[in-house]
């Protein structure tokens, strides 16, 4: 199998001073005096899709005009930690490995020992220094940003504005790292806010163009077309939630937090992060968080006192691929098939169940998992959601209340490690094309840590290129249902195989502390 070197992503703050990385944030300064209610009186919203008329355009100068004086510059300082000394008695200036490996592709002729080099203990480092854009949102000082340019917690923010030789202190009003969205405030008034447009109502193709301070640059204008929409799993904000604009208009390191504004000089989106080559520079691939989610997002931070309250399910889900259809008797890949259900989780209260088929979420489609990841984390804690759903090859609707994410608790802990395997042994029958099965008994559920719950019977060895082995189904595992239908024995199992005829069957497994599913095409069972 060929392997492809991961894709480098890059949030576009230039880091100036040393080489570090703002930690992220989950707490919020200065709420309680603002409610989203009295922010959205102060701003400019405009909800009209973008014109679209045929004709040629001369300039996009006048539309610039209406943009640019809200795009300002954000600098942001912070105290570094006193060094403590390391083995050798100096220090390490404690950059993490994924962002040493990103300058040393930015800074080929860096020394070796750049990165190890020794700082006498207890001498304080220098101060971690940061260079991003933001956006003025209204005339009273509120800019929209990312979280990584704000800078967290304890940071000294500093704006500036265009033609104003005035340097403003922020403070910061809340943030979310799951989103990478800050909002920020400056003592001014009388400001020139950005119009902010309906991000929803963009389509492919619709000219976008990049404002921002790219390398500290000050103002730069770039030009493109929204390349794409609702990107996600790209893991720019580790883990967190993600439905990006992309587009090829050039953005470049110091350009996060600006802004991204259709022909009209609307804001559609803030910039984020890019798609960066070997040299770490921009090869046309760049990513904006749409406007009207970092809207969404500033309210809940205002209402929620400075946390962002989101729903919480409680399942493991995946992605069908044409084995998972093939199984489910379906003719196309459309919905996520709950793979594991948090015991106690709401999910769970809910009825929700393995092996279900999620296909409407609140009457609408489900087209990928990390749609209806998002879609769920908007949805306020406590509210009542229904689920379509295909069991047993019929339709059924499910509801539930969602939990809070914040306070799910540990629904997923891990029940126990897996020790060891025991040896296989040969005089087994084979159960599924170069899969050995295996009861279990008291002695193989220690050895196992098998919880009290958990029952079926132990996979004692797989081929490698066998169709169970090329799905990963593993020597360790535990079959617990087959064609969704739970299993105990291994005479059990095999009288549900007998009995099927389809091409492709169904497996729930149990593996350290996790339930899975996988698709397993027959050959000639």
């Amino acid at each position: 199998m060929k392997t492809h070197p991961k894709p480098v992503f890059q949030s576009l703050a230039a880091i100036a001073a040393v080489f570090v990385c703002f930690s992220p944030i989950a707490s919020a300064q200065d709420t309680a005096d603002l409610k989203f209610t009295e922010l959205k009186k102060k701003l400019n919203i405009d909800q009209a899709a973008v014109k679209t008329e045929n004709g040629a355009l001369a300039s996009y100068a006048p539309a610039l005009k209406r943009a640019m004086p809200a795009v300002v510059t954000i600098f942001s300082t912070r105290e570094a930690p006193v060094a403590d000394a390391d083995a050798n008695g100096g220090n390490n200036p404690g950059l993490a490995p994924d962002r040493e490996e990103l300058f040393r592709r930015m800074f080929p002729d860096l020394p070796e020992d750049f990165f190890d080099r020794a700082m006498p203990p207890g001498h304080p480092a220098p101060p971690e220094q940061g260079l991003g854009s933001g956006v003025i949102i209204s005339e009273d000082g509120y800019i929209l940003t990312n979280n990584h340019v704000s800078g967290g917690n304890g940071a000294k923010i500093r704006v500036t504005i265009p033609g104003d030789k005035k340097e403003y202190e922020a403070k910061l009003i809340g943030a979310d790292p799951k989103t990478d969205v800050a909002l920020i405030k400056i003592d001014a008034q009388g400001l020139r806010p950005i119009t902010i447009a309906d991000s929803k109502k963009l389509q492919v193709g619709d000219v976008v163009m990049a404002v921002g301070n790219p390398f500290g640059l000050e103002q730069t204008v770039t030009h493109g077309i929204v390349s794409a929409l609702g990107r996600n799993s790209l893991d720019i904000t580790g883990g967190g939630y993600e439905n990006f604009i992309q587009t090829d208009a050039s953005i470049n390191r110091g350009n996060s937090g600006g802004a991204l504004v259709d022909a009209q000089g609307r804001l559609v989106g803030i910039n984020t992060a890019i798609q960066s080559g070997m040299t770490g520079g921009n090869i046309g691939i760049g990513f904006a968080i749409p406007s009207t989610m970092a809207l969404n997002i500033v309210e809940r931070l205002l209402d929620g006192g400075g946390v962002v309250r989101r729903g919480f399910l409680g399942v493991y889900l995946r992605e069908l691929d044409t084995n998972f259809a093939n199984a489910l008797g379906r003719d196309d890949r459309s919905g996520v098939l709950v793979t594991e259900v948090g015991p106690g989780s709401p999910a769970d209260k809910g009825g929700l169940k393995a092996g279900d088929l999620i296909l409407k979420f609140n009457e609408k489609e489900v087209d990928s998992m990390p749609r209806l990841r998002l879609d769920i984390s908007n949805t306020p804690p406590g509210s009542d959601v229904e689920f379509l759903v295909i069991r047993n090859r019929k339709e059924k609707k499910v509801k539930v209340t969602l939990g809070d994410l914040e306070a799910r608790g540990e629904v997923f802990a891990n029940r126990g490690p897996r020790p060891g395997v025991p040896a296989p042994e040969p005089v087994a029958p084979p159960f599924l094309e170069g899969v050995k099965i295996k009861d279990l008994d008291d002695k193989l559920r220690e050895m196992l840590s098998l919880p009290d719950d958990v029952d079926g019977i132990l996979v004692e060895s797989v081929t490698a290129d066998s169709p169970a082995g090329e799905a990963g189904l593993e020597a360790g595992h535990v079959i617990t249902q087959v064609d969704q239908q739970d299993v105990n024995s291994s005479e059990t199992a095999k009288g549900l195989l007998k009995e099927f005829d389809g091409d492709v069957m169904l497996l729930q497994v149990y593996s350290e502390g996790r339930h899975d599913i996988l698709a397993i095409p027959l050959k000639g069972e």
